[in-house]
């Protein structure tokens, strides 16, 4: 309480300073020209006709608004917006009135509404509006999804068949951001070295320090062997088609890891297809026909027998963000074609089917594929919005041969947060006092 008292008669000297004689304002119509007396010539603020304009950034008055970082708007130990006026049309616009001192990493600002507050220039003052230096501006844009901060492959290059050792990629915070940058940028990433009896939750929770794991109809960690007339391909030895997991769920899972125990088997090799290649290969050759497949959503639809169970959605096969290749969802294993029949035209389903033939020949061109035998200790996360994997056909020539491989599946901000984030008990944002 003694730390939090200081803090906020920290916070109100700054205001009051920001407030009392340090700015020199006059009318010219209903807009207030401010001096600046910011710390040097590139450190401008100033009222606009729309809002402000802050080192060269134009925040509308709303914006301002929104962004207030005081005790009375915001949470420093919550990191919360907690008591901002409503928007709409239950109060007048709330305008930007003054423009107080400029700290490097804060700027005071008065509203119409009489509030005094601070908002931030910096990633220091919490992810101002100014060019971000750090960790998360490295970054942030790959987590985001962003196209031009990964790397497509029609061929597997070194990189994407790159095999990381557990052991190094565990040992500190910056090697497994590193890990996890290359799996976000090629959608892939391979270990090996995993000590035997570590389980995945072990890898997951104490080695990549990562969670939590994303629940499904199935168990948190699923564990797969063969089983005879299995109730699900994956337990069967037959070949697996690429695909991607759990399309019948409407935000199917974005990370996903493989852990493979023990694999003695004849055959079952493992291979991968990027997906976002594929799309971007298809865009130069047959932009009409992407197009179809951004547009027209598919019915998938998982209906084990006996299990109670009915999962059904739908979803274009293609989705993008502002451009961006965003996320791909095919399994043809769980399509619903019946459905898809009742709800589409004929001629919609003819160009969707000729759409799809298309695609799935670039997806299914072996030249494009990564293909390993996996071995036990080895360690695959997977993009399951962008690479598929598929599995070959395996026989079991003598006694005591396994395949045992285990999966989990991990929502993308969940993985993003170990990248983005400080370790903990680093604090490094709202550092008021100091300015």
């Amino acid at each position: 309480m003694i730390l939090f008292n200081q803090h906020l008669r920290l916070r109100t000297q700054f205001l009051t300073r920001s407030f009392t004689g340090q700015i020199q304002t006059k009318k010219e119509g209903c807009q207030i020209q401010v001096r600046d007396y910011s710390m040097g010539t590139t450190n401008t603020a100033h009222i606009t006709e729309t809002g402000i304009n802050l080192d060269g950034r134009d925040l509308l008055h709303v914006e301002t608004r929104n962004m207030c970082r005081c005790e009375e708007c915001f949470g420093k130990f919550a990191h919360q917006i907690k008591n901002l006026p409503p928007i709409g049309n239950t109060l007048p616009g709330i305008k930007v009135q003054e423009i107080g001192k400029l700290s490097e990493h804060y700027v005071s600002l008065k509203w119409t509404d009489g509030h005094e507050g601070l908002i931030s220039r910096t990633i220091r003052g919490d992810f101002g509006p100014g060019k971000i230096e750090s960790r998360v501006r490295k970054w942030l844009d790959l987590t985001r999804r962003k196209n031009s901060e990964q790397e497509f492959w029609r061929a597997p290059n070194e990189e994407v068949k790159k095999i990381w050792d557990y052991s190094w990629v565990v040992s500190s915070g910056e090697n497994t951001r590193e890990f996890l940058v290359h799996y976000i940028k090629y959608g892939i990433a391979l270990m090996n070295g995993v000590p035997a009896g570590l389980k995945m939750e072990d890898i997951i929770y104490e080695g990549l320090k990562m969670g939590p794991l994303w629940a499904s109809l199935y168990e948190l960690v699923e564990y797969f062997t063969f089983k005879p007339d299995p109730t699900n391909l994956s337990y069967g030895t037959d070949a697996l088609p690429l695909h991607l997991d759990l399309p019948y769920y409407y935000a199917p899972p974005h990370v996903q890891f493989f852990h493979c125990l023990e694999n003695t088997v004849e055959g079952g090799e493992s291979y991968w297809a990027d997906s976002f290649a594929a799309i971007t290969t298809m865009t130069q050759e047959r932009p009409d026909l992407v197009e179809i497949l951004k547009t027209v959503p598919m019915t998938y639809r998982y209906t084990p027998p006996g299990s109670g169970v009915f999962q059904l959605t739908h979803h274009p096969l293609i989705r993008t963000v502002e451009g961006d290749l965003w996320r791909t969802v095919d399994s043809r294993w769980s399509m619903d074609t019946a459905q898809f029949t009742r709800e589409r035209d004929l001629e919609t389903r003819k160009k969707w089917w000729e759409a799809y033939s298309y695609y799935r020949d670039l997806v299914e061109d072996q030249s494009s594929w990564f293909v390993k035998k996996l071995e036990g200790g080895e360690v695959v996360l997977t993009d399951n919005w962008r690479v598929y994997h598929a599995r070959k056909e395996f026989k079991m020539t003598a006694d005591g041969q396994e395949r045992i491989l285990c999966t989990a599946c991990m929502d993308w901000n969940s993985m993003a947060n170990r990248v983005l984030s400080p370790e903990k008990g680093d604090f490094i944002f709202l550092e008021i006092d100091q300015h």
